[in-house]
């Protein structure tokens, strides 16, 4: 899923099943405020808990928000801490992907572990927000539906408001450069997937773009083979793919079983470098949006990328496997904007005192890694221009392919557009001030 900066919101893995939202148990929002404003801070210690798919079937798209914020907390507790304070996870709650588990897990995190905060949420149901936003808990991590926007303590790792309204801009601008004739786009039938094709099957033709082929209505696991065999009749030569890295891959297999080899292909996601490993063949001529500085970036241009090369280094300890992992880039970000309302609320901190601190930042950037963020409005609204980076596969000197930044101006990798008004394709706004690379 797109939103309205430009960064996407991950159609996250199997969010797409055909579970119901029925099932999701919304809880009363009874619990109160622990009296001191500062539970699981001692003198050596803040402790907080994690919140995630860390089992079940969505595991893969979400578990990996953990070892980022482990990364994140292993980087400043070498520096001495917060404070003098070491940064504690004291607890992992796994919901396995079910709403109702959600909500109890939020519940044991707050009332029975008695965390400072929660920091790294990340779940197909974020049923617990009500929950969470009534204690004033501070909580952060990767949002993938509306339940972030609004609470002023729902922090989710680029803004806590979605908006789907600029996606199609951003693709349009890819079709354009690669002079794309006729467009291909597939969706789950789900409003989440949905919207993000349905976006750029509007805004397209106002530029010349054709969309030739849609099915927005793909079951999950669905067979794509009439889809393909309609786009090659339709001379597709650009296919746009809202589905999670599975649905991606599937389409990409059944273009290439076609003989659409050379197809042009977009993905909101899949962006990992182990991805790519491990589908060579399936993933040449692919192009990403990424919410961040490319990973590729650092050895593109060393020393730019302070924020990108540190966390490269500490997830290269803590947990290698994840290193392209955007979903442990949003626990790093997460675990970050956590860090940035601790120091600032000073020596002996309250839950509040966080959640004000951080809510008077009006350029947070996690040290180098996005455009920068402006909460003081950022749980309701987003600041104009709309941002994002893109990324492609391009093939190495050793013949394998391999993740790099596209379309960018040397070190400025950023493409932006104003949030209202005209845009032309070719005109892009100036990046915010305090965006990396810049």
């Amino acid at each position: 899923m797109a939103r309205s900066r430009g960064r996407k919101r991950g159609v996250a893995g199997v969010l797409f099943l055909t579970l119901s939202l029925s099932a999701c148990a919304n809880a009363p929002d009874t619990a109160a405020l622990s009296s001191t404003g500062a539970p699981g801070v001692t003198s050596t210690q803040v402790q907080v808990g994690t919140l995630s798919s860390q089992s079940g079937p969505l595991a893969a798209d979400f578990a990996a928000i953990v070892p980022g914020v482990q990364a994140y907390f292993a980087y400043i507790n070498s520096t001495g801490g917060v404070w003098g304070r070491k940064l504690v996870i004291s607890h992992n709650a796994d919901d396995a992907g079910v709403p109702s588990t959600n909500v109890a897990q939020a519940r044991a995190l707050v009332q029975e572990n008695k965390v400072f905060a929660i920091v790294g949420v990340a779940t197909a149901f974020f049923t617990a927000a009500s929950y969470l936003a009534s204690t004033g808990t501070p909580t952060f991590g990767y949002a993938t539906q509306t339940e972030w926007t609004g609470p002023p303590n729902l922090f989710a790792a680029y803004g806590s408001y979605i908006e789907f309204s600029n996606s199609g801009y951003f693709v349009a601008n890819v079709a354009d450069k690669l002079h794309a004739t006729s467009v291909g786009m597939m969706a789950y039938s789900v409003p989440q997937s949905q919207r993000s094709c349905a976006e750029a099957a509007k805004i397209l033709p106002r530029y010349g773009i054709k969309v030739s082929y849609q099915d927005l209505n793909v079951p999950f696991g669905g067979d794509m083979t009439s889809d393909a065999l309609r786009m090659k009749d339709a001379k597709v030569d650009f296919v746009l793919g809202c589905f999670d890295v599975n649905g991606n891959l599937q389409l990409a297999r059944t273009l290439r079983q076609n003989g659409m080899t050379n197809t042009a292909q977009f993905w909101f996601d899949g962006y990992n470098q182990k991805t790519l490993d491990s589908n060579q063949a399936l993933m040449s001529n692919t192009y990403f949006l990424v919410q961040h500085v490319p990973f590729s970036a650092a050895s593109e241009f060393p020393g730019t990328f302070g924020g990108l090369e540190t966390y490269l280094k500490w997830m290269k300890k803590i947990s290698p496997q994840n290193l392209t992992s955007e979903v442990a880039m949003e626990g790093w970000i997460s675990a970050a904007t956590f860090v940035q309302g601790l120091r600032t609320a000073g020596k002996h901190p309250t839950q509040a005192g966080v959640v004000k601190a951080i809510n008077q930042l009006t350029s947070f950037t996690a040290d180098g890694l996005m455009p920068p963020v402006n909460w003081t409005i950022a749980h309701t609204r987003d600041s104009s221009p709309a941002c994002t980076a893109y990324a492609q596969t391009a093939k190495a000197a050793s013949g394998s392919l391999v993740l790099k930044t596209a379309f960018n101006r040397g070190s400025d990798v950023w493409t932006c557009y104003p949030l209202t008004g005209p845009k032309r394709l070719s005109t892009l706004s100036t990046p915010p001030p305090g965006s990396p690379g810049t």
